[in-house]
């Protein structure tokens, strides 16, 4: 009897880390400041990822700013090649195919608009370790903007620590981003750079400079643990309308949360 009761409990056991996937929930701290003619409050943004095979889904619940005001869900499916976008406050979702071919998801004219942006920084390797979570990290430093027209804008100063002491993929996470950012025409040079970052940022402190008014935005992963996904995570979301192209306010709401979020 007790070897079938050992049985058992193993096999649950055994069922149970087959079913499970990794399961990452993170807390963005954006500090306040007085900006466009009000004193703006400090705003925490709860960022969650669920890894599963192949996949990953990204969430960004908590947006409440002047020029952001939404709950996003990102999907990156690698075997069915698609990302699926949600919003969860609008209750829409877009399913783009990969490679993506962007003029097939943006109004017209909204495409070559979009070129006129150009994302770029720099990222050094600093040669610190730092224990974060348990975890050792490498510290690195960057420093990363905006271009529009020939101007610098949105410029912000990056203390990143990052590890590849982790259970999951975070190479998709990369993959992720940088779609997003790939809307805004991502210099090589700056391409080049992030490839120096390597693993899962566990925490991060920014200086971030908005119309000339230094934000302080910090990062730092609260729980990792391996747990049963919810159905529909990496699924197109029941109930939800479908949309084909993206409008400028939604690429500028997607760049916000990628540029401002530690990007990697």
């Amino acid at each position: 009897m007790r070897t079938v009761i050992s049985s058992l409990c193993l096999y649950f056991l055994v069922s149970m880390a087959v079913q499970a996937d990794v399961y990452v929930k993170g807390n963005l701290h954006i500090g306040g400041s007085y900006r466009f003619g009000h004193n703006v409050p400090d705003t925490d943004v709860v960022n969650e990822w669920w890894f599963g095979k192949n996949k990953v889904t990204f969430i960004s619940q908590g947006w409440r700013m002047e020029y952001l005001n939404n709950d996003w869900r990102f999907t990156l499916d690698r075997e069915k090649q698609r990302i699926l976008v949600v919003n969860l406050r609008e209750k829409w979702f877009a399913e783009v195919l990969l490679p993506m071919n962007l003029s097939s998801y943006v109004y017209q004219g909204l495409s070559e608009y979009l070129k006129t942006y150009q994302i770029d920084g720099k990222i050094e390797k600093t040669g610190q370790k730092e224990t974060i979570n348990q975890k050792l990290c490498d510290v690195y430093k960057a420093y990363e903007w905006i271009t529009l027209a020939g101007d610098h804008f949105y410029g912000r100063e990056r203390l990143i620590r990052a590890t590849t002491d982790i259970s999951f993929d975070w190479q998709m996470v990369n993959e992720l981003y940088l779609w997003i950012a790939s809307f805004f025409n991502p210099q090589q040079t700056y391409l080049s750079e992030l490839k120096k970052l390597k693993g899962f940022v566990q925490s991060e402190d920014d200086i971030f400079y908005h119309i000339g008014i230094p934000i302080e935005i910090s990062f730092k992963v609260d729980e990792i643990c391996n747990k049963k996904p919810p159905e529909d995570i990496y699924a197109i979301p029941k109930g939800f309308k479908k949309k084909d192209r993206f409008s400028t306010g939604d690429l500028f709401e997607m760049r916000g949360i990628v540029y401002i979020y530690p990007l990697h």
